[in-house]
């Protein structure tokens, strides 16, 4: 059963990481205003917290957030459920996200 609250948004934007094994990137495959999934090549342990920066196209500034939790991961892809982010990182991933197609 899946436990998602939002409906999450197709998307290939670049994510870049700070986790307990290092800085890391990759690729968000989905995204919501409350967590996404991502690609990437790094290591990084279940139930880790992690911070984010997620790259939006047409911004000068990426999306921070403060603190994220790995909800699960399977190979090199990986899901995180965002803890904690200021009110207006959300608002502007709010914007991004109604943006986008459905």
């Amino acid at each position: 059963m899946d436990k998602r609250q939002d409906r999450r948004i197709p998307s290939k934007d670049p994510v870049s990481f700070e986790a307990n094994a290092g800085p890391g990137e990759g690729t968000i495959i989905n995204l919501s205003v409350n967590g996404c999934a991502f690609q990437s090549g790094h290591a990084i342990d279940p139930d880790t917290t992690l911070q984010l920066e997620l790259c939006i196209p047409d911004e000068k500034e990426p999306v921070k957030v403060t603190r994220a939790r790995l909800a699960w991961k399977s190979g090199s892809m990986m899901g995180v459920e965002f803890m904690n982010m200021t009110g207006a990182s959300k608002a502007r991933l709010q914007q991004y996200i109604e943006s986008l197609p459905t």
